[in-house]
């Protein structure tokens, strides 16, 4: 009943936001409309080729952060998880909710279990620091020149958060006493796995050459992801310095882990709230759903690779 409530109200707040946001534009529907029908064809599609890339690169550096911990999987299993990924990021909670299906998915024994989870989780992590160095960057570069004062304190604040994280994870005497927490936990085997799953990431302090290659990959995968968004809103002729999307784009990442589905109607009224100020409300929602669309095409591989899975679990 728990989990059927909170599916619910997730279902809720998703929906619920995205007519909202529908209601909300009601009255520009029309010229919204006619921004995405005439807007630039070619740079949809090169968007759509740089979005491919970037789930390429997100497979890599999964598959970089696997081999790290002595699991090897190839590329292609690698691309096979990450548009499994996007295609469960639909149906399951949040923006990261798909990362369950992958790591339940790349279990290839029990054994691997524990590894198998914290690869995927480490994989996320580092892809969301990488959505913080390149804020901060962002907020160096052009953070001068941007004129919604709101999202700086933002983006200090995230970052002030992943360097507390950072801390905790790697410094030995707050990582002790994080092992007797867990220790301490009357939680049975969930506290053994928590313990385990700690221990594990706190081993990654030693793995600098892992995390290095990894993060450097997430960086150009995520640079990917926001020259995607800048270029939709080349496609419609709207003029935006990159080094916002830069600065803006990962403050909407992290809001699009809000309990929904897949980050649905969250994502979107968190592009219409930063963007508008400075392309206009139009332009923000078109991008918004130029955004949802280009997530519906990568999905939709995704749900195509999944059926083909499970026919091939089927005659095996």
């Amino acid at each position: 009943m728990k989990k059927k409530g909170l599916l619910a109200l997730r279902i809720i707040v998703s929906f619920g936001l995205l007519g909202g946001l529908i209601w909300f534009m009601r009255k520009d529907a029309k010229s919204i409309l006619e921004t995405i029908a005439f807007c630039d064809k070619r740079y949809i599609i090169v968007a759509l080729g740089v979005f491919v890339c970037n789930s390429a690169a997100m497979a890599y550096r999964m598959k970089t952060v696997f081999h790290g911990e002595n699991l090897y999987i190839s590329f292609k299993e690698s691309m096979q998880l990450t548009y499994l990924g996007y295609f469960f990021n639909n149906f399951m909670p949040t923006a990261v909710g798909g990362d369950i299906v992958k790591a339940h998915l790349s279990v290839k024994n029990s054994e691997d279990r524990i590894r198998s989870y914290t690869s995927v989780m480490m994989d996320r992590l580092i892809g969301l620091y990488s959505f913080l160095i390149l804020a901060a960057v962002a907020l160096v570069v052009d953070g001068g020149r941007f004129q919604i004062a709101f999202i700086k304190p933002i983006v200090f604040s995230l970052l002030a958060l992943g360097v507390a994280l950072f801390v905790i994870m790697t410094h030995e005497k707050i990582s002790l006493r994080m092992e007797r927490f867990f220790g301490r936990l009357k939680m049975g085997k969930p506290g053994e796995r928590l313990n385990s799953l700690y221990k594990i990431v706190y081993d990654y302090r030693n793995r600098t050459d892992v995390v290095t290659r990894a993060l450097v990959i997430s960086l150009f995968s995520q640079s990917l992801y926001f020259i995607t968004v800048y270029m939709f809103f080349l496609s419609m002729g709207v003029s935006i310095r990159v080094g916002s999307v830069f600065l803006v784009m990962p403050v909407v990442t992290f809001i699009s882990m809000i309990p929904s589905i897949g980050g649905l109607g969250v994502r979107e009224g968190a592009i219409l709230a930063f963007f508008s100020p400075i392309v206009g409300r139009d332009s923000a929602f078109a991008v918004s759903l130029l955004l949802l669309f280009g997530l519906f095409f990568i999905s939709f591989a995704g749900g195509i690779i999944y059926l083909h899975w499970t026919i091939f679990k089927k005659r095996r």
